[in-house]
C-alpha cells in the first residue's frame, strides 16, 4: 500500500442525481467500509457538497470537485490524477462505460477512460471494473475504447451476464467474473420510514400498491428498428394500459409513483396526473427511502434500469419496460422475459394484461425472481470480499483470509 491504510478512488456518476448510481456510491462505501475499517475513499464528483452532506459523517470519503474550472473534463483532470497519485486502486463504478455520444465528454465517459487508464498505471494505482454494466457500443472506434479500459484494468467483475458476453465481443480476452450490481446491497430505511413518507405524500396505505416508474429518455438507447413509432402517444398508451389493468385486477390498488432522475419528473407528473398516483422522486430522497416504500409495494412495473434493481433487491417483484438493453438483459437473467415489455410493443391492451397478469401471480414471481436476486446480492459482497483480500489483505478486518484463487472461484460458483 502506498500509505498506512487503503486509499481507494470511485470512478462513477457520483452527482447524486441518478437514483441508481447514488446507490451505488451509498453501497460500495458500505461494503468496502465494513470489509476494510481503515480505508479511505476519494469522490470525485460534480457534487461534492452532496456527497459530503450524506455520506461524509459516516464514511471516511473525501468528495473532490471535478467541474471544469478545477481543470477536469468528467473525470478526466487534476483533482482525479492527485486522487489517483494516493490510491491503491481506482474502481470503475456503475454502467460508465458505454459507447452512446462517445466523443462528447460531457455525456460520455468511457472516451475520458480511455486517457484515465493509463494514466492510473504510471501513477502505481490500478484499476478495477467493479460489478459494472457495459454497452452498448455503437461504434467500432466505441468497442475499441471499452477494451482498452478493460484490458487495462487489474480486475474485472460484470453485473450481468450480458455484460459479460460483450467484454468478449469487444475483444476483450482477460478473466471477467459475473457478480451482481452494488446497488443491490444497498442499505435500506424501515418500514417506519416508509410509512411516514406515504402518508405525508397522502397515499392510501390500506390498499395494496402498485409501483410504477418512467423516464424521459423513453426510446433513446434502442436500436431503430426497438424505437416507438409514436413517441408522443407513449404517454397515453401508459396510462390506458395502467388504468386497463386495473379494471382486470378488479380490487382497489394504490399507485405509486417514482421518479429516479430529476429529468424524470415532467413526464412522471404527467402521468400521475392520469392515473391518480402520488409521486416519490429522489430530488426529496435518498435511495435508502425510496427502497424503503418499494418494499411497501407488491408489485413495480419499472423503465430505469436502477428502480428494477432497488424494487427486486427489497424483494418487490419486477415488470421491466425496455427502454434499454441493459432492461432487457436483467429481465433475462430473471428468468422472465415475458414480463419484459418492448416499448414497440406498448398498447394499452396488452400492457393491461401483462401487468394484471403480473398482478395476479405477484407471489409467484417474487419467489422465481428471489432466487436470481439472492445470487446477486451474494455476488455483489463477493466482489467487495475478493477487492479486499486480493489487494488489502493486512486490512481486512478480522477475518479468515482466502487466497486470490480462492477467492476467484467463490465468485464464479456464487
Amino acid at each position: 500500500m502506498k500509505s498506512e491504510h487503503p486509499r481507494i478512488t470511485l470512478l462513477g456518476n457520483n452527482s447524486g442525481r441518478n437514483l441508481g448510481d447514488a446507490a451505488i456510491l451509498s453501497s460500495i462505501l458500505d461494503n468496502l467500509s465494513d470489509e476494510l475499517p481503515t480505508a479511505e475513499f476519494y469522490c470525485p464528483t460534480i457534487a461534492p457538497k452532496w456527497v459530503e452532506k450524506h455520506y461524509g459523517g459516516k464514511y471516511n470519503v473525501k468528495a473532490l470537485d471535478v467541474m471544469p474550472w478545477t481543470g477536469s473534463i468528467r473525470l478526466l483532470g487534476i483533482p482525479t490524477l492527485r486522487a489517483m497519485a494516493k490510491s491503491d486502486v481506482a474502481l470503475i463504478c456503475d454502467g460508465i462505460i458505454f459507447g452512446k455520444k462517445l466523443l462528447n465528454p460531457a455525456f460520455n465517459y468511457l472516451i475520458t477512460l480511455v486517457f484515465l487508464v493509463p494514466l492510473a498505471r504510471l501513477l502505481k494505482c490500478k484499476v478495477i471494473c467493479f460489478n459494472c454494466g457495459i454497452g452498448p457500443f455503437p461504434s467500432k472506434l466505441s468497442e475499441w475504447c471499452a477494451k482498452s479500459v478493460l484490458s487495462g484494468s487489474s480486475l474485472v467483475t460484470m453485473r450481468e451476464e450480458d455484460s459479460t458476453e460483450l467484454a468478449r465481443t469487444v475483444g476483450y480476452q482477460g478473466a471477467v467474473e459475473l457478480t451482481g450490481d452494488s446497488a443491490f446491497i444497498n442499505p435500506v430505511s424501515d418500514e417506519a420510514r416508509a410509512k411516514e413518507i406515504l402518508s405525508a405524500k397522502g397515499a392510501n396505505q390500506d390498499i395494496p400498491a402498485l409501483g410504477i416508474n418512467v423516464t424521459g429518455y423513453i426510446d433513446s438507447w434502442l436500436k431503430k428498428e426497438e424505437k416507438l413509432s409514436d413517441r408522443s402517444a407513449f404517454l397515453d398508451s401508459l396510462a390506458d394500459g395502467i388504468l386497463l389493468a386495473h379494471k382486470k385486477i378488479n380490487a382497489p390498488v394504490q399507485n405509486i409513483l417514482f421518479s429516479t432522475h430529476p429529468m424524470d419528473e415532467a413526464f412522471t407528473n404527467a402521468l400521475a396526473a392520469k392515473i391518480d398516483a402520488v409521486v416519490i422522486d429522489n430530488s426529496e430522497f435518498l435511495s435508502h427511502d425510496i427502497q424503503a416504500v418499494m418494499r411497501h409495494c407488491q408489485l413495480l412495473m419499472g423503465m430505469r434500469f436502477h428502480s428494477l434493481v432497488l424494487a427486486s433487491a427489497v424483494e418487490t417483484p419486477v415488470v421491466g419496460l425496455i427502454y434499454a438493453p441493459k432492461v432487457r438483459s436483467f429481465m433475462k437473467d430473471l428468468g422472465c422475459k415475458e414480463f419484459g415489455i418492448e416499448l414497440n410493443a406498448v398498447q394499452a391492451e396488452s400492457l393491461g394484461e401483462t401487468l394484471s397478469t403480473a398482478w395476479l401471480q405477484r407471489a409467484e414471481l417474487h419467489q422465481k425472481q428471489k432466487v436470481v436476486i439472492d445470487r446477486f446480492k451474494a455476488g455483489a459482497f463477493q466482489a467487495g470480499r475478493w477487492l479486499a483480500e486480493r489487494f488489502f489483505p493486512e486490512s481486512v478486518r478480522g477475518k479468515t483470509l482466502a487466497s486470490p484463487e480462492a477467492a476467484q472461484k467463490n465468485i464464479a460458483n456464487s
